[in-house]
């Protein structure tokens, strides 16, 4: 009878995501010119980026054109399909500001499918947006096959991004920053316990990526990798156990940086299973080295977890966090070689030991991270969009530098789910 159900539910998981024909393929437009009561056309743009979603089916795309949007919650009800996919995309060339009107509201880019959270969403794009001011930057229930790319998330009130449960999900050249109740956490008393809880991207699920995002003075951590209890497999929270645990994560080539009260990435929980950390860099995190934690990656309960590798990372802190590595016990068969701890700062262009107002964490001639990254085959491009490797190997980090060539060859890429 067990064997028959779990066949029964494979079997209805599978139906909710295969392909499916597309309605029609539409292309919309939204400008602050324009009616909600226009078809959405170039010449008849739409006013608000939320009636465009609410109104996309699978094959749509939405263009958003120049300017802030002053927006409540922009909701994702319904899933794209493989070869027809839901797309909301900034227009080439500009650069929309998605201006939340009440974080106390939660209003935010929620992605939840309208039969209920525990239902399957995905092959949905989210691409070139700035968001700003809400509850949340963007939170997903059960997303799967999904983008999120190329936005600057910051001024969020809890996290930058939050995803419960999901699958076969990619996060990649998005600028991720101050997100967090740093007011708060500022005025201590009962409300302290705000510095430790609101990170840059908070999520759990399977199989992700994320790889060239740049993720700097968050209030806590840059990323949690949640693989803790909460994250078990549940039928009320999950379409199927794929979507549940942490495991299967891929974070590369990212830089963090002065996130405020924690390090750079927390594995949280031993349903952490065959993650790989690499070609990172963790520079001055922990800002206030409140919890003696590292300003790099910090274990929590993450004992159990299995087949984890953290490698050609390079860690640096002057003195204005933790200059730990790690901290926390370590996953009793973890890998972790080709790092650098503590030898030498990154050479970043304008990013010194403290915050300044606008840092910038491209690599300068000489920085130790150039041509020290492991070569990897799906991450081909960098933060701002230069392939790599620009000379002998792939650099550390969100950029990748090209002020000279080097005389060897490039090394041959490693497949990023190989051990």
């Amino acid at each position: 009878m067990i064997q028959l159900t779990q066949v029964i539910g494979a079997w209805l998981l599978a139906s909710i995501l295969l392909p499916t024909a597309a309605a029609h393929t539409a292309t919309y437009y939204v400008a602050t010119t324009g009616n909600n009561s226009n078809p959405g056309t170039s010449s008849k743009p739409w006013r608000t980026v939320a009636y465009a979603v609410s109104t996309m089916v699978a094959g749509d795309t939405t263009y958003v054109l120049d300017g802030t949007y002053n927006e409540g919650t922009i909701r994702f009800r319904r899933s794209g399909t493989r070869s027809a996919p839901i797309k909301l995309l900034n227009y080439p060339g500009h650069a929309p500001r998605i201006n939340f009107i009440d974080p106390t509201a939660i209003h935010r880019i929620l992605i939840q499918h309208s039969s209920g959270p525990n239902v399957a969403i995905g092959w949905i794009t989210i691409e070139g947006l700035e968001l700003v001011n809400g509850h949340d930057g963007i939170k997903f229930h059960s997303l799967h096959d999904s983008t999120i790319r190329r936005n600057w998330i910051h001024d969020n009130r809890f996290m930058g991004i939050m995803g419960v449960g999901g699958t076969r999900n990619v996060f990649e050249q998005n600028r991720i920053n101050h997100n967090g109740w740093f007011e708060a956490c500022d005025a201590g008393g009962t409300k302290a316990a705000y510095c430790i809880l609101h990170h840059g991207m908070y999520m759990h699920g399977s199989y992700y990526t994320i790889a060239n995002n740049i993720i700097y003075d968050n209030l806590s951590y840059g990323i949690t990798q949640n693989g803790s209890s909460s994250s078990s497999y549940s039928s009320s929270v999950h379409p199927g156990p794929e979507f549940a645990t942490a495991s299967n994560w891929v974070i590369a080539h990212n830089t963090f940086a002065y996130n405020r009260h924690r390090g750079g990435i927390v594995v949280w929980g031993g349903a952490c299973d065959d993650t790989r950390i690499e070609n990172n860099i963790f520079y001055e995190n922990n800002v206030t080295n409140r919890h003696n934690a590292a300003q790099g990656i910090e274990f929590v309960g993450a004992g159990g977890a299995n087949g984890m590798s953290i490698r050609n990372n390079h860690f640096y802190a002057s003195g204005s966090g933790n200059t730990l590595q790690y901290s926390g016990p370590q996953p009793r068969d973890l890998v972790s070689t080709g790092n650098v701890v503590n030898v030498s700062p990154p050479r970043f262009v304008d990013a010194p030991d403290t915050l300044p107002d606008s840092p910038n964490f491209a690599l300068t001639a000489g920085s130790p991270a150039i041509d020290a990254g492991l070569p990897l085959e799906t991450t081909r491009t960098s933060f701002d969009g230069t392939p790599r490797p620009q000379g002998r190997a792939p650099d550390i980090g969100a950029y990748e530098f090209s002020g000279g060539a080097d005389a060897k060859s490039p090394a041959a890429p490693v497949g990023l789910q190989a051990h």
